[in-house]
């Protein structure tokens, strides 16, 4: 039974290192999907500052036409970047980070369970060794008693 015992300890401490391993890259995922995330969101602060700075650049009117049609494309184009931006953003959010922290919950959840299996497993290895020392002191008192009962009767034949 300890053989059986120790082999599935084995087996549970292979299990939760691999879970540890998975979670560990699970994580390291997660941190490069943040940073992205943050870039992005960086992003999008520069294109919104980049497009609030434009307005107050412009309060005045134009004195030319090309002069409006330029400022007028240039805002579109700052309106456009802060769009993309947001979508950008929005779209890594919901699906590229997302799915990191789902996979790092997944693999949290592995390696909770691989550490309480395991721990389950030392606690009955720990108590098999604890019932076999028992059972060892018990035989070797039975085995000192069996000699001391031995020798009481080869001295009373003598």
């Amino acid at each position: 039974m300890p053989f059986h015992l120790q082999s599935l300890l084995d087996l549970q401490r292979d299990a939760e290192k691999a879970a540890s391993a998975a979670l560990e890259v699970a994580l390291a995922a997660r941190v490069a999907e943040d940073e992205k995330q943050a870039r992005l969101v960086s992003s999008w602060r520069a294109a919104a500052v980049a497009l609030e700075e434009d307005k107050a650049r412009w309060v005045t009117a134009p004195h030319t036409a090309a002069q409006a049609l330029t400022r007028e494309l240039y805002r579109r184009r700052l309106d456009d970047e802060l769009a993309q931006a947001a979508r950008r953003m929005e779209s890594h959010r919901v699906t590229d980070l997302a799915a990191t922290r789902a996979a790092e919950e997944r693999a949290r959840g592995a390696y909770q369970e691989a550490r309480m299996a395991l721990d389950a497993t030392l606690k009955l290895k720990q108590r098999a060794d604890t019932e076999d020392a028992k059972l060892a002191e018990r035989r070797s008192e039975d085995e000192a008693g069996d000699h001391a009962n031995a020798a009481f009767i080869r001295r009373r034949a003598e």
